[in-house]
């Protein structure tokens, strides 16, 4: 009765030869990616970062993401003004890098809520929660 709750609750099943916990992590890895089967590479990418982690661990690794994307947009947009004074094509190009960073720091803004959600999602599947 006991396992069948913990099945229920959706805490992470035992593997067969290994204490609850206790199993590699790859073989953890290929646990999840077969619980979530319709995964794109980028998502099995961030699968495999948080298969380690806690939530609140993975949380703090998206928002330093988000703190050096955004770091990186100003720090560019400023060199781009300095540069561009200099010369206006190097300025344009290091400008189009500033998008780039500020582009990646709002579509990690845009997704926060997803991108946590699955960090708890793969937190109950290892049972690191």
């Amino acid at each position: 009765m006991g396992r069948r709750n913990r099945q229920a609750q959706g805490q992470q099943q035992q593997v067969k030869g290994f204490r609850p916990g206790k199993q590699p992590k790859p073989l953890t890895k290929q646990q999840l990616k077969k619980q979530m089967p319709n995964m794109s590479a980028a998502q099995e990418r961030m699968v495999d970062l948080f298969a380690d982690k806690s939530p609140e661990e993975s949380k703090k690794v998206l928002a330093r993401w988000r703190m050096i994307a955004l770091a990186v947009g100003v720090f560019f947009s400023i060199l781009a003004v300095i540069i561009g004074s200099w010369n206006l094509f190097a300025g344009g190009a290091v400008g189009l890098a500033a998008a780039v960073a500020f582009f990646a720091w709002l579509r990690m803004r845009a997704q926060r809520g997803q991108l946590e959600e699955m960090a708890d999602q793969i937190a109950r599947a290892t049972g690191k929660r």
